[in-house]
């Protein structure tokens, strides 16, 4: 429901490997900012805000490639955790309790870590949600090896999300450091 397949969830906001924008109103918004990342979530909310609305045309498809491996999965979703923090700065209605989500799951998970030094019974949260998530995609996809990977890609992408959002937390909020732009030396 949050990409706009369910309606009244939310508002729609496109991203930019899906959307197209109106040239008069790209212009009279000047285009992307300066983000490094979530520059694309960041014109879908200028857009709105300034009055214009979004649609989601459910019969357009759209062949988006995905990373290709899980460690440069994780640095897109780290880099969305970044970004969720500096769109907040900009747009501060923008946060929702489900951008929080990934980052108590991952202070969760290394919680459950650490107290499983001192009791191994820590470890059954994990090892439940491990096999709920291989269950249910094994069954889903009719498939054990899409199940093993799919634990795999859930833990990168909630704990990478979970991280990026913390480190933005800790840098942009706490430290009030400036946000990184996009390409300022090229």
């Amino acid at each position: 429901g949050i990409r706009g397949k369910t309606r009244g969830l939310d508002q729609f906001y496109p991203r930019s490997f899906n959307m197209g924008v109106r040239r008069t109103v790209y212009e009279k918004l000047h285009g992307f900012s300066t983000m490094r990342f979530g520059e694309d979530i960041d014109l879908s909310l200028r857009i709105c805000e300034r009055g214009y609305s979004c649609r989601l045309i459910p019969d357009a498809w759209v062949y988006h490639k995905r990373r290709t491996n899980l460690k440069k999965f994780f640095k897109q979703v780290y880099n969305s955790g970044i970004a969720r923090i500096n769109l907040y700065k900009r747009h501060p209605k923008s946060l929702k309790l489900v951008h929080v989500f990934p980052s108590l799951f991952t202070l969760g998970i290394l919680s459950l870590c650490i107290l499983s030094l001192y009791t191994l019974y820590a470890l059954l949260p994990i090892i439940m949600y491990v096999f709920l998530v291989f269950f249910d995609s094994s069954v889903k996809n009719r498939s054990f090896k899409i199940g093993l990977l799919s634990v795999f890609a859930t833990f990168c992408q909630l704990i990478g999300y979970g991280t990026g959002f913390l480190s933005a937390v800790f840098q942009r909020l706490i430290l009030n450091s400036k946000e990184f732009g996009a390409f300022e030396q090229n």
